[in-house]
């Protein structure tokens, strides 16, 4: 793996793993957690042509995530 970036920078084509949250106790990490973010998951950017909200093909699943919210989770690259 690469260095740490943020979920909002990733480029469609590659594949990241999940590493963590800027603010690991938060409320919305534990949310995000429930969703399937969790530390170790694979995940990559949808190839759709819209910049926000950033949708993200994880667990066989698309989900869509404002960029505001993919800033929060740290991710790096496989």
């Amino acid at each position: 793996m690469t260095t740490n970036i943020n979920l909002s920078n990733v480029c469609v084509g590659r594949s990241y793993c999940i590493l963590g949250y800027e603010l690991e106790t938060s409320e919305y990490a534990q949310k995000l957690r429930k969703m399937g973010f969790v530390e170790g998951t694979p995940i990559e950017l949808a190839p759709i042509k819209i910049s926000d909200p950033m949708i993200f093909q994880i667990r066989g699943s698309r989900v869509a995530l404002r960029k505001i919210e993919a800033k929060q989770i740290k991710v790096g690259e496989l």
